[in-house]
């Protein structure tokens, strides 16, 4: 999707001045950027998948690994079978300090990506309620809510 370029513990100084989210290997950058995962899915006990499962999919290339000076974004691409639409999803993200803004600083970032190789839309997932409203005032729809209880 986009040329990949290493940004390990190394090149901090580089990352910092960033000011668009650098495509980066996933094992330069595993130690903190699995720390971030650890700290979702403690917050979000309903996730299934592990932070192994996450280093795969991008290590495999089913996702990509974005880093930016306030933390990271896990992409992936997600095909509508009935309309051939494809999704550019935004699986994970994580900031060391939240309150940052970091939607609106880097959605037209990946809004020019998206575009550039063929998404229709950006899609995001969560079960946090707080970021309804702030999503919402920033132009995004609800599109679904899922409901489950056990059995």
């Amino acid at each position: 999707m986009a040329d990949h370029q290493a940004h390990g513990a190394q090149d901090e100084e580089n990352m910092a001045t960033a000011d668009k989210p650098l495509l980066a290997n996933v094992r330069q950058e595993w130690e903190w950027v699995k720390r971030g995962i650890e700290e979702i899915i403690a917050e979000q006990p309903r996730l299934t998948f592990r932070p192994e499962d996450v280093y795969a999919a991008v290590l495999n290339g089913e996702a990509l690994l974005w880093v930016a000076p306030e933390g990271f974004v896990i992409t992936t691409e997600q095909d509508d079978e009935f309309t051939d639409k494809k999704s550019f999803f935004v699986w994970l993200a994580w900031a060391k300090e939240r309150g940052q803004s970091c939607v609106v600083k880097y959605f037209s970032f990946f809004a020019q990506i998206a575009k550039q190789h063929g998404f229709s839309h950006i899609e995001v997932r969560t079960p946090i309620t707080a970021l309804e409203e702030y999503l919402l005032a920033e132009g995004w729809e609800k599109d679904t809510v899922v409901y489950t209880r056990e059995l």
